[in-house]
């Protein structure tokens, strides 16, 4: 039995000698993000490296650093350069790093010297950063003391646009995709600022010929009205680069994501938070009005939040992006899916209709933010999108909207009215009696205050208050399509095409809708 115990004591110390060997036997293999190739470069008729310097250094830390100061990474002695450029070497002189957290962020080189630090021969400065692209090249003292050419080893997309974006705006990730465009997230590199970059084809494929959407005229006249636009509810438009191919819109990067996310992730907001963003978004439509452009798409994704706070400032993205890719190309794309389009565009098919389009859309967010679910849906069988929309009948649930307001509820079904003519206005929104929540009317000036472009706020948006009086339907208790299923199909639903018209179901009853365009009376509106 010893002599048995003892094997199986030997047996089990080899397994577990064989384990741990195996553990610690797997090799790390670093990360190597980028690569500092030394130059053949010559200084006073000398190289600048030492013989025994190596070929190359591998930049596996996110942060690098090169100086006489024992602390850098790469310490420079006479060893290493030839003493004329040692003696001319700050202790620190550079920096470069990179943010390895965030995908495909570029990596930043900050000059901390007083002799210089030259990127592609310019100047950064003292304190300067620049953002690093591949093959750039890095001198010490003089823009002639070339010693480093720089090798981007991840993925980044500068090949993939023209020169003239890639020379100002290092490409990272994409940010989101849609019908009319990408979306990237780009770096300046002058700046190191981050923005989103709006890349819009300008072509199609028709019978295998190319197609031009735009004259060159007509997208440069655009070009100029979306860069004058200045409103601190509107996105700002660094810069428009026009490319035969494509159109490049820099605009500035919101953090606070989507009002689509927001509304998603909290099922609902509260009437006191719609108040609150719903203010800023109507005081974007009719600044854009001003302006004389309709945006005429108009939706959650469209309405960007500056942060995570709940009062927080609004942005109105995407504003006439039907004049950059052609009206009859806007009009196709957008036919799948009408969730959000006023029924004058439907019936027209993207001809003869004004700017209350806006306020129809308006309408369709104002309920998404309330109810959390959508107004019209091809999941809603009893009738096509087509034509829930065209006759403004909405889907209401009783259990989704007991706890609403009845002043809410007004204002909804005055935006969400068929006839446009009888649409309530952008000025009526404002002075509607939903509206006027002093605390609300004075946060939302304050937060545009604050921003650099509040000199064209107007003093109206303090303005008095309304007597507005409107009923809604009647309903019952439905199913309701929630917003993050519409989503998912706005690239691939197809349900709802604008010609021909599609036939209408039999039966002149849909008790589960509210005919928008029908009186009813107070009690129906609250009688949950």
């Amino acid at each position: 039995m010893g002599e048995a115990s003892q094997a199986t004591q030997t047996q089990t110390q080899t397994q577990n000698s064989q384990t741990e060997w195996s553990q610690t036997a797997a090799p790390i293999i670093p990360t190597i993000w980028g690569r500092l190739y030394c130059t053949n470069n010559s200084f006073q008729g000398k190289r600048c490296w030492k013989p025994n310097n190596p070929e190359y250094y591998d930049l596996i830390q996110p942060e690098f650093s090169l100086g006489r100061a024992l602390k850098c990474t790469l310490v420079m002695k006479k060893d290493v350069v030839t003493e004329d450029i040692v003696k001319n070497i700050s202790k620190q002189h550079f920096i470069i790093k990179r943010d390895m957290t965030e995908a495909l962020s570029p990596a930043v080189i900050t000059d901390l010297s007083y002799n210089g630090t030259f990127l592609n021969g310019h100047k950064i400065g003292k304190g300067n950063s620049r953002v690093l692209d591949d093959k750039d090249e890095i001198s010490l003292t003089l823009p002639t003391v070339k010693i480093f050419i720089f090798k981007d080893l991840l993925r980044n997309e500068q090949d993939q646009v023209p020169d003239e974006v890639s020379q100002q705006y290092y490409i990272s990730r994409t940010l989101g995709q849609g019908a009319c465009g990408l979306v990237k997230l780009v770096y300046h590199k002058t700046k190191c600022t981050k923005h989103a970059m709006k890349i819009i084809k300008k072509s199609r494929m028709t019978n295998g010929i190319i197609n031009n959407l735009n004259a060159p005229g007509n997208i440069q006249n655009e070009i100029n009205i979306m860069t004058a636009l200045r409103h601190p509810c509107i996105i700002s438009t660094e810069e428009v680069i026009d490319s035969p191919q494509a159109v490049y819109i820099i605009i500035e990067l919101m953090q606070g994501g989507e009002l689509f996310d927001r509304i998603t992730s909290r099922g609902r907001l509260s009437e006191q938070l719609t108040r609150f963003l719903f203010r800023q978004m109507v005081l974007a439509v009719k600044y854009l009005h001003s302006q004389g452009i309709t945006h005429r798409d108009l939706k959650p994704e469209n309405v960007l939040l500056e942060s995570a706070d709940d009062e927080t400032l609004v942005k109105i993205t995407d504003f006439g992006l039907s004049k950059f890719v052609g009206e009859d190309s806007f009009m196709k794309t957008m036919c799948g899916t009408p969730l959000y389009l006023a029924p004058e565009v439907l019936r027209a098919n993207g001809r003869g209709y004004g700017p209350e389009v806006d306020v129809w859309s308006l309408g369709v967010i104002f309920f998404v933010c309330l109810s959390g679910y959508l107004p019209f849906s091809a999941d809603y069988t009893e009738m096509s999108l087509r034509d829930q929309i065209v006759t403004g009948r909405y889907r209401y649930s009783p259990p989704h909207w007991c706890d609403i307001s009845l002043q809410a509820k007004q204002l909804m079904k005055k935006m969400l009215t068929v006839h446009a003519e009888r649409r309530i206005t952008l000025d009526g929104i404002l002075n509607h009696p939903w509206m006027q929540d002093i605390n609300v009317i004075i946060g939302v000036q304050k937060l545009l205050i604050q921003t650099n472009q509040a000199r064209n706020i107007s003093q109206q948006t303090l303005s008095s208050t309304g007597t507005d009086d409107d009923n809604d339907s009647n309903s019952s208790n439905v199913t309701v399509t929630k917003l993050s299923r519409a989503k998912r199909g706005l690239s691939s639903n197809t349900s709802c095409s604008l010609e021909p018209e599609p036939k209408k179901l039999k039966g002149a009853n849909y008790p589960s809708y509210g005919k928008l365009d029908d009186s009813c009376s107070t009690n129906s509106l609250n009688s949950c």
